[in-house]
């Protein structure tokens, strides 16, 4: 399915090259073609769920494939702006669009990406697949993409308020991580005719999977394994990022709050941070929350039935996601 996707991905933005290389040269980059290092490249889970989706509800993957590029061309669309608002320098250890092109023809770059994930799902006609389910995938990712942006501008909001609800992060993270996930398991059942049932249990799974994936990106960041994750443990402590553990350290323990105010300046700082999160019961709380989201998933799951192997599989990845020290 992998290669497949790839394929897939590289026949909507292989164009000739002038007099638009330059645009070529930064999805190139983007996307990790001009390397031999697959982790630039990135996970495809997203479209690596749509094509599960499609076969676990009685679909041919294969004809689901323009859905999952779609849903991968928004997502790498999100990243290259979400790069240029966050000012990150490098993603997946590579300068961002931003950084190595400037922000203009980033903007550029994220705007083309999101018109081209319209005129991929426009090529599911080419598979057969009806016309009213291909409105439906586009209103779906529609739909998703409006929650994107809610999602980002809560995101970007907290950074700049104090206090923020644990549960205003959840509603935040729904928009920002989870939407997007359950758009791209409701598309395959779409294009796969399932049904609304299983439509709707593939958007459960997918949305409750978003939640507990990000959960245990919050837990990874500040008490991961280095030696796994590649970085220094509490980095997300280090960089201030109210994640979820942080904020309910800040509800339920005024001594964190205010070391928290007072700033993350050395180790010991950190250190004591992580502590006072550990006697604020918050990484019990925090890793509470991702395993009733996974319950959550499972459940969708068990709605929609073991069909195929498929149905195997999206236990399999669901659970590679969701147990994991990176």
């Amino acid at each position: 399915m992998l290669e497949a996707i790839e394929a897939e991905l590289q026949s909507y933005l292989d164009f000739a090259p002038a007099p638009y290389g330059g645009i070529a040269e930064m999805l190139r980059h983007h996307f990790g073609w001009d390397t031999h290092a697959p982790e630039a490249r990135g996970k495809r889970i997203r479209p690596l769920l749509t094509l599960l989706s499609n076969a676990a509800t009685g679909g041919d993957w294969r004809t689901a494939l323009p859905a999952a590029a779609a849903i991968e061309l928004i997502h790498n669309f999100t990243l290259v702006h979400d790069d240029i608002e966050d000012a990150s320098e490098t993603r997946r250890g590579r300068p961002t669009v931003w950084f190595r092109w400037g922000i203009p023809q980033a903007v550029n770059t994220g705007d083309f990406l999101y018109v081209v994930s319209h005129l991929a799902c426009h090529r599911l006609l080419e598979r057969g697949v009806p016309a009213e389910a291909v409105l439906a995938v586009r209103n779906e990712l529609d739909l998703a993409c409006l929650s994107l942006s809610q999602g980002q501008h809560l995101d970007i909001a907290f950074e700049s308020r104090d206090p923020v609800a644990s549960q205003e992060y959840l509603t935040m993270i729904a928009g920002k991580t989870a939407a997007l996930l359950g758009a791209a398991c409701a598309a395959g059942a779409i294009v796969a005719e399932a049904g609304a049932e299983a439509t709707e249990a593939c958007r459960r799974f997918g949305r409750s999977l978003g939640m507990a994936f990000q959960l245990m990106d919050d837990l990874i960041g500040i008490w991961g394994d280095p030696r796994e994750t590649g970085k220094s443990d509490s980095d997300d402590l280090r960089q201030g990022k109210k994640t979820y553990p942080v904020l309910l350290g800040m509800q339920r323990s005024p001594p964190f709050h205010r070391a928290w105010a007072s700033g993350r300046a050395s180790e010991s700082d950190v250190a004591a941070l992580q502590e006072l999160l550990e006697a604020a019961g918050a990484r019990q709380a925090t890793q509470a929350e991702a395993e009733r989201y996974t319950h959550e998933a499972q459940q969708a799951l068990d709605a929609l039935g073991d069909r195929a192997a498929a149905a195997a599989e999206l236990r399999a990845l669901a659970a590679r996601l969701l147990h994991r020290d990176r």
